[in-house]
């Protein structure tokens, strides 16, 4: 495929292929990922591609077995794809292996695997959420963060898999229900306040960072509460310092025991 008998590099044929076969206008696909229109207009040039993040995001749009090669430029390991089989494995997190839909190592059709494969990627960002009044680390903006890692989830777990990102969550505002150090995961998608009261949610504030708690609306005020009582309410009525990144959805956690044990181990 070519712009203007200019050869295009594989990744942005197949953007064009995928938005042929999904019926979507650049600018629909700009929406379903997070992106200006600006953006999408220079991947179907070919001349700047997608980060890792919306690589990730264009994969679970996708769909496998065609989004199998857009999470392998996000950072995917390609061995989680032996024989072309969507392979499932998060390496040290802890979720419950049942709840994916693990296909076997023989080999399956494309078809087969379109319909038995339930898993969506997620770009772990470098960047973290916390709950008190100081930041852990300089804010960057969303628009700004760089790809960590990627994870892989059910399907079932994403309301929306082309809009979910993940980060991780510093100090112990959220204790217990979300323990330090935990990674979270969050629905872009979901950003009217009203559908978010009494929900976690996560803000980001243009100067402080990104915030975690869950939202309470009040009839003059919105604020959000942490878990952890010893932190005071933040006020985030004020729209244009505080823009709602999206609903948290669910969280994995390591066992702290370990920790424990690891560094018992190094001193």
């Amino acid at each position: 495929m070519s712009d203007q008998g200019v050869s295009l590099p594989e990744w942005s044929a197949r953007i064009r292929g995928l938005l042929v076969r999904l019926k979507l206008s650049q600018a629909g696909l700009a929406t379903r990922v997070g992106v200006s229109p600006a953006t999408v207009t220079r991947w179907m040039k070919g001349s700047h591609q997608p980060n890792s993040a919306a690589y990730a995001a264009i994969g679970n749009l996708a769909g496998a077995p065609d989004g199998i090669y857009f999470w392998e430029r996000a950072g995917v390991d390609p061995a989680n794809f032996p024989d072309t089989n969507l392979r499932i494995t998060l390496s040290s997190l802890q979720v419950n292996l049942k709840d994916f839909n693990l296909v076997s190592s023989r080999k399956l059709s494309s078809k087969v695997i379109a319909e038995r494969s339930t898993a969506v990627v997620l770009p772990l960002l470098y960047v973290v959420a916390y709950g008190d009044r100081v930041p852990p680390k300089p804010h960057v903006p969303l628009s700004e963060a760089e790809v960590e890692d990627v994870l892989m989830a059910p399907l079932r777990w994403c309301p929306h898999p082309e809009s979910m990102i993940s980060m991780r969550v510093a100090g112990d505002s959220m204790a217990p229900i979300i323990p330090p150090d935990a990674i979270i995961a969050v629905d872009t998608a979901v950003t009217e306040r009203d559908a978010l009261n009494q929900r976690l949610t996560v803000f980001s504030h243009r100067d402080l960072g990104f915030k975690v708690a869950r939202l309470q609306r009040l009839p003059s005020s919105d604020i959000l509460v942490s878990a952890n009582h010893k932190y005071l309410p933040v006020d985030v009525s004020d729209h244009s310092k505080w823009k709602v990144i999206g609903a948290v959805v669910w969280w994995v956690s390591k066992d702290p025991m370990e920790s424990d044990v690891v560094n018992a181990q190094e001193n």
